[in-house]
């Protein structure tokens, strides 16, 4: 794949998660996702994960990409329904699919405060 190919996908997956339609998720059957608020984790529990997150996304608006071998570094701003968070995914592209996501951000911008 290209750099464009595999930054289109990691775009399309973004896309998918604003306008909430999971179905068109170009994910691998065995994706994993991890964030500050959970470990790593797959199958069920990666979907449940990616759900959470399009459910609270309001819009996205990437700054950008860096591509190097199956990765995608992604920077990106997402409005949710808590606010605005900076955002950095590392994106695992094969095979056309996002096959894992790692995201960072700091998590007290989505957290009540105490």
């Amino acid at each position: 794949m290209s750099r464009n190919d595999k930054i289109a996908v990691v775009e399309s997956f973004l896309n998918c998660l604003v306008s909430k339609d999971l179905a068109q998720l170009p994910v691998d059957p065995d994706l994993t996702v991890e964030s500050p608020f959970i470990a790593r984790v797959g199958g069920g529990a990666a979907m449940k994960y990616v759900k959470r997150v399009a459910d609270s996304l309001t819009a996205i608006r990437i700054k950008q990409h860096v591509v190097e071998g199956d990765f995608v570094a992604t920077l990106f701003e997402e409005d949710t329904v808590n606010g605005s968070v900076a955002v950095f995914s590392l994106f695992q592209v094969v095979s056309e699919r996002v096959k894992g996501v790692s995201v960072f951000y700091d998590p007290r911008k989505l957290t009540p405060a105490r």
